[in-house]
């Protein structure tokens, strides 16, 4: 009689708990991926410039980096907080644009998208606070792991990494700093 005391708890261990607990884990994984992508987004979306390196005040001031590197930076900086978070890092992961779009959506114009790291240029459209809202978003191609890998499935999230695609946006808060 115990013995089948003995084999219910190993089914119940193998095919509810453990599962429930790795499904359990990559989700708040997916969660710090996301963190890790917002925080960048908020931070990229303080800076004072989009790809430059300024001095406050100048020129022996306090150095702030542009927001393209700062968000990378501070994404980085949480995915080396959280071990069940990776990316490979990469020119365009994480992915930083600028997103301008109209105010006024009768307008003819249309939503506006720069991938860094090059700023705004001479032929792209102003950053006008009056015409557009300019904003900031970051995307990661990441994965998030789940607490204990199983070798024998090859179930995405359940018993390997789950590939995810996040971002994030914030209100870039220094519009002509976009075009440096």
């Amino acid at each position: 009689m115990a013995a089948e005391y003995v084999a219910t708890m190993y089914l119940l261990f193998m095919f509810l708990f453990f599962p429930i607990l790795n499904l359990a884990t990559v989700t708040i994984n997916a969660f710090f991926l996301w963190f890790a992508a917002n925080a960048g987004a908020q931070m990229g979306a303080k800076s004072p410039c989009f790809n430059r390196l300024i001095y406050v005040p100048a020129p022996s001031g306090t150095p702030y980096p542009g927001a393209y590197l700062t968000a990378r930076a501070r994404a980085a900086q949480i995915k080396s907080m959280f071990p069940g978070i990776f990316w490979t890092e990469t020119p365009t992961n994480p992915r930083v644009d600028i997103i301008m779009e109209p105010i006024d959506p009768a307008s003819a114009l249309t939503t506006f998208i720069k991938t860094g790291p090059s700023p705004l240029s001479g032929s792209d459209p102003a950053p006008d606070p009056d015409i557009y809202t300019m904003q900031l978003r970051i995307t990661i191609n990441g994965s998030a792991s789940p607490l204990i890998a199983v070798p024998w499935f090859d179930i995405p999230g359940l018993s390997k990494p789950m590939d995810l695609v996040v971002a994030s946006q914030a209100q870039f808060e220094n519009p002509p700093g976009l075009k440096y």
